[in-house]
């Protein structure tokens, strides 16, 4: 209960703030319906090119980032960005950077989980896999992208 209330305040000001809108529909020029979606999601990213056009804007993602960053415990951290990514695609880029925002690589293995499926560019993996200090963790990570490329 109390963990859905803190979700539903995060989007509450998000939306009172006149970022909300744009945070859940990124920079879409269009809003895309369920089925367009469920048909969408049953191909891998890599294989979806017209989603590069989908790519969260560079204002949107400042926004998502700076919100990120401002808050101290990891759990609210990875909570913002589970609502942050939902109907969102970013860059490797874009997740490169917000892996740069945890010290420890357990920590970025679980933000690269939520975003894995939501990342477009897979051509451009080794910018999330440099995120990464010991060769475990970055087998890991690219397991985690070659499982969502399938």
């Amino acid at each position: 209960m109390k963990r859905i209330s803190k979700t539903i305040l995060i989007l509450a000001i998000c939306a009172w703030t006149g970022n909300g809108a744009s945070l859940l529909n990124a920079s879409n020029p269009h809003r895309i319906t369920r089925a367009e979606l469920e048909m969408q999601q049953r191909r891998p990213p890599h294989d979806r090119p017209q989603h590069r056009n989908l790519i969260m804007g560079e204002k949107d993602f400042q926004f998502l980032y700076k919100t990120i960053k401002r808050k101290s415990f990891e759990k609210d951290r990875l909570e913002l960005l589970s609502v942050g990514v939902l109907d969102n695609y970013f860059s490797c880029r874009q997740c490169a950077k917000l892996l740069s925002l945890y010290s420890f690589d357990k920590d970025k293995l679980k933000v690269l989980d939520i975003m894995a499926k939501h990342i477009v560019d897979l051509d451009n993996a080794y910018l999330i896999l440099d995120s990464f200090r010991f060769e475990s963790d970055r087998r890991k990570a690219a397991n985690m992208l070659k499982l969502r490329k399938r």
